[in-house]
């Protein structure tokens, strides 16, 4: 299988498995700077499975990223003590929309 046809299939499994009537996530959004948004991307992945993330569309020189989180019910708690966590690091570079 070529790389994409491997990243078609995923695709395909995820808009499968969302449009089961089954599958709920709690949606939330969060907006990061620019330059911390790589670490927020780094720290969301390496909690595996607590969240699923998609960066909503830029602009070329947008300083900051609007980040859509889908969270499983059972995760909430721990996603916002992730995300309290991350206030405190990052400051007044995350804000929750």
């Amino acid at each position: 299988m070529s790389f994409e046809q491997a990243i078609r299939s995923n695709e395909s499994d995820i808009n499968e498995m969302m449009s089961r009537p089954n599958v709920h996530a709690v949606r939330r959004r969060i907006r990061v700077k620019k330059q911390d948004s790589a670490y927020v991307y780094f720290i969301l992945e390496s909690q595996e499975g607590i969240t699923a993330y998609s960066t909503i569309e830029y602009k070329p020189g947008d300083t900051e990223r609007m980040i859509e989180l889908f969270i499983p019910p059972k995760f909430c708690q721990a996603v916002e003590d992730l995300l309290r966590q991350l206030k405190i690091e990052l400051g007044d570079r995350i804000h929750e929309v």
